[in-house]
Formats: structure tokens, C-alpha cells, sequence
């Protein structure tokens, strides 16, 4: 898994783990989780107009907004797949012109293997 993908997922896991301490938070205190079912399931959106004006939101409101955005955002992240790094290509090192001085490399042997680990040694980074 790559970095990027890594960190969506961890942000993920950590949302939802609030999401889940903070219900059951709530859950404790209102005596049960009946407190879900008493939310504003069918205006919840218009409530949310009110942000334009600056006017005080329900709570009920932001849960399903936050929890729908925790669902659609869970979706999205399960259904791409994370992008694989494209190896590029590597050219023969029989092709590559090591140094401008290849005699000077013919001459020393020692020199001209060493060059040549440096580059292989490269290649694989």
C-alpha cells in the first residue's frame, strides 16, 4: 500500500473511531441510543442552510451530515484503488555512455568495475 492510500485509511479508521466514542458517548448520557431515532431524518438538509446566514445549526443535523460524509467518503476510498508508481524504463547499462573519457576507463580496469557497481547500485534506487 502506498503512503498516500496508508494515510486516507488511518484518517478513515481515526473519523470513524470518533464517530463511534462520541455516539456511544452520547448514548450513555441520553440513556440509550433511542436519541438516533428522535433526529430530524427528513429536514436534515434544509437545516443546513442555515450555515449561509450564520445561524445556529442543529445537532441532529450534523450527525447525519457527518455521518453521511463518513460513509460516502469510506465508499470512495474502498472503491479506488491505489495508484501504482510505474517503474521507468532502464536503459542497457551497455548503452549508456558512462564517463567522456572511455579510454581512460580502458586503461584502468579497477576504475571502469567500480563505475560500473556505482551505476548498477543507481539503477536500483
Amino acid at each position: 500500500m502506498q503512503p498516500r492510500h496508508r494515510l486516507s485509511a488511518m484518517l478513515l479508521l481515526l473519523n470513524w473511531s470518533l464517530f463511534l466514542a462520541v455516539f456511544a458517548w452520547i448514548s450513555k448520557s441520553q440513556g440509550g441510543a433511542l436519541w438516533w431515532l428522535r433526529l430530524n431524518w427528513s429536514g436534515w438538509l434544509s437545516d443546513m442552510g442555515a450555515i449561509a446566514h450564520l445561524n445556529a445549526l442543529p445537532g441532529g443535523s450534523v450527525w447525519i451530515a457527518w455521518l453521511l460524509i463518513s460513509v460516502s467518503l469510506t465508499a470512495i476510498h474502498l472503491l479506488t484503488k491505489p495508484r501504482l508508481e510505474q517503474p521507468k524504463p532502464v536503459e542497457p547499462i551497455a548503452k549508456r555512455h558512462l564517463v567522456p573519457n572511455g579510454d581512460m576507463m580502458e586503461s584502468r580496469p579497477e576504475l571502469k568495475e567500480k563505475i560500473l557497481r556505482l551505476h548498477q547500485s543507481l539503477d536500483k534506487i
